[in-house]
């Protein structure tokens, strides 16, 4: 299999398109399960999930995938023929299929899973119990022109005492697609949508069709429902008061219907419905960095162009060349801009990914948890949205595991049965703000505090002087957990501080709200995008840096006298700011002048003043991330300026952490 090849890469990428669609189909089954009322439109549309799965593996010879997958469809197809019923314990069955389909395309084929397949499947024939096929009499013309499982769904609608209509449709051919549709949706409120046929009945400017439907609305609710979108006409096949043989006479112009048209060859088309192209993130990256290349070539013309305006010789060439450089740089930002857009997603396909891993863990660990979603449209980078798929699901789990309480001790405390877990997302300036918030028991500040020193990850004297902030921020820390016993969820002390290290890396920060037995919220600022970004390139002791502009709320003209060398800090605003010497921060001998700058950088409500000494210019660079390996605090990668060298893009984050945790020890 080449794991590499480009056409492998569009079915990973389509794979999961597919997982994600049928993981939010069983999560409305579960919740259809648990109410006991089944959508078989949910139940089919994991079913045809499935079988393209099946299908895909095939052509990529995806061996362990297409195993699983045709199990997984064999089931399906019992449970949507109504041979097997569908338990919790077929639901589970399913959702392990799911979830170890997901792993398996996230190996790129490079795992092996055949133990693990094997557990599966032996699932998902253990939990199967057949259920009698119900008897109804029905002509059998009807029957002929029906795929199985359509008769199946016939005969259900049947069983269940339902209406059975057959829907005529006339709609003018240029308003079919929309109209088709809207139909479609409307009547779904009401009805099952059992078959469409087509219909003898046809003209050069208008399409008529046929749906047959099952419903427990009578003929007037149905046709209310659907005359201010298209013209229909309803005939009743079968009620409840007639149902042991549909009338031939009412039948008779509905099998005319479907036998009357054949398959129409000369409609046949190759050509795909969407419009949407895969693009390889790496693509947008070579597109980004050369973007950055021509942004420096701008700003090469740009200097060229001020010099040859300083003579006046030339006077003539410097006005046309200044105005060919304004027209390209305004080029240029509409370029960036567009590159930038298209490497935007919503975070609405994050959040959803998380409505069948809450569902798991909450049966898992007995809890009913429910998950609310807003500002699913806010839009960041694809890249960053994958990077916070791992911190996010370990916040959610821990926040299942330690913060919700059982439904018991809920009613007991006056609170719903069922625990509310609630993501939100929305813009801020040039960053992102994602919250994880939950109704929960809260934490407990002193017991973390007592945990700490308990587990040796902190002295007692130093954890006495933190404030309650401070102590609260103590869950990141490596090895820290409140539980002693380690379970399959937690109690390792493994999770939180890999929130930290990921959200930092983004040039991210955490913040902690919470409150003892109400609920907590984690709140994370990040950057909208990483891929290009407007940097400040600033110069100290010699040494020049670029400073991401989305962090910096304004620059400062700062005499060295206006510096307090007791407690470094500046006076902004008659606000004592927390300031650093760059050069200092990193390790390096300092200049004494009389005139510094001072860039204030402002991160949610932190606030911190870089020392530098002077300003160089403004670009647009792409930050290219140091390897893990070289990891230093304060660094977010580099940047390559063609004839200027490679320069370090700083982590203005990293930075004001480092500084508030030197200024904590100092004070201890």
């Amino acid at each position: 299999m080449d794991i590499k090849g480009e056409r492998f890469r569009e079915f990973l990428a389509e794979a999961e398109d597919i997982l994600n669609s049928m993981g939010k189909g069983l999560l409305k089954l579960g919740k259809g399960v648990k109410a006991g009322i089944i959508d078989p439109a949910v139940l089919n549309g994991i079913f045809r999930a499935a079988h393209t799965l099946k299908g895909m593996s095939s052509i990529f010879d995806f061996k362990e995938m297409g195993l699983l997958s045709h199990s997984l469809e064999d089931t399906l197809d019992l449970l949507r023929m109504g041979r097997i019923a569908l338990t919790d314990d077929v639901l589970d069955s399913v959702i392990n299929a799911h979830e170890l389909l997901a792993r398996i395309i996230a190996s790129r084929g490079e795992g092996d899973f055949s133990s693990e397949i094997e557990n599966v499947q032996a699932g998902l024939s253990r939990s199967q119990v057949k259920k009698p096929r119900p008897k109804e009499q029905i002509d059998k013309e009807i029957l002929s022109v029906l795929t199985e499982y359509e008769e199946h769904r016939f005969r259900e609608g049947l069983r269940e005492g339902r209406n059975i209509f057959i829907v005529t449709v006339k709609f003018p051919i240029t308003s079919f697609d929309k109209g088709y549709v809207a139909l479609t949706e409307a009547l779904k409120s009401g009805a099952e949508l059992i078959a469409t046929l087509p219909s003898t009945k046809s003209s050069h400017e208008m399409l008529y069709f046929d749906i047959l439907t099952s419903t427990k609305k009578d003929k007037d609710f149905i046709y209310n429902l659907l005359k201010e979108i298209a013209e229909v006409e309803i005939r009743v096949l079968s009620e409840p008061s007639g149902r042991a043989k549909p009338d031939p006479m009412k039948t008779e112009p509905a099998l005319e219907v479907i036998k009357g048209h054949g398959h129409d060859a000369s409609r046949e088309t190759l050509r795909r419905v969407s419009n949407t192209v895969r693009v390889n993130i790496g693509k947008l990256d070579h597109i980004m960095n050369i973007i950055s290349e021509l942004g420096m070539l701008k700003q090469g013309l740009s200097e060229l162009s001020f010099k040859l305006k300083a003579e006046r010789r030339y006077s003539a060439y410097g006005i046309e060349l200044s105005r060919s450089e304004k027209y390209l740089e305004r080029k240029l930002s509409e370029l960036r801009d567009s590159v930038l857009d298209v490497r935007m997603v919503p975070i609405g396909q994050l959040f959803g990914r998380f409505e069948t891993f809450i569902a798991k863990l909450s049966r898992e660990a007995g809890k009913e948890i429910r998950m609310v979603t807003y500002g699913d449209e806010t839009e960041l980078d694809k890249l960053i949205v994958e990077e916070l798929s791992d911190p996010l699901m370990h916040i959610i789990r821990n926040v299942l595991d330690h913060a919700m309480e059982a439904p018991a001790v809920r009613e007991a405390l006056g609170k719903p049965r069922a625990g509310t877990i609630t993501l939100s997302a929305y813009q801020k300036g040039n960053h992102a703000v994602v919250e994880v918030k939950d109704d929960g028991a809260g934490i407990d500040a002193e017991f973390v505090r007592e945990k700490a020193v308990e587990k040796g990850l902190v002295a007692k004297g130093y954890a006495d002087r933190l404030s309650r902030q401070e102590t609260l921020e103590l869950i990141f820390m490596p090895g820290f957990s409140t539980r002693d016993i380690v379970s399959e969820t937690s109690g390792r002390g493994v999770g939180m501080d890999v929130v930290k290290e990921n959200i930092t890396r983004l040039s991210g920060i955490i913040d902690i709200e919470t409150v003892k037995g109400k609920g907590t919220r984690f709140i994370l600022t990040i950057p909208i995008t990483l891929a290009i970004i407007q940097a400040l390139i600033v110069e100290d002791s010699g040494a020049r840096y670029a400073v991401p502009l989305n962090s910096v709320l304004e620059i400062l003209d700062l005499k060295a006298s206006s510096i307090s060398p007791s407690d470094n800090s500046v006076n902004v605003n008659d606000k004592a700011i927390p300031s650093v010497r760059l050069s200092r921060f990193f390790g390096k001998a300092d200049s004494a002048r009389d005139v510094y700058y001072g860039i204030v950088a402002g991160f949610a409500e932190h606030r911190l003043c870089i020392i530098v000494d002077s300003l160089v210019e403004e670009l647009d660079v792409v930050i290219k991330p140091l390897s893990r390996l070289l990891k230093v605090p304060g660094i977010a990668g580099a940047t390559d300026m063609g004839e200027k060298g490679t320069i370090l893009v700083l982590d203005m984050t990293g930075i004001l952490e480092q500084v508030m945790k030197d200024r904590k020890l100092a004070k201890a």
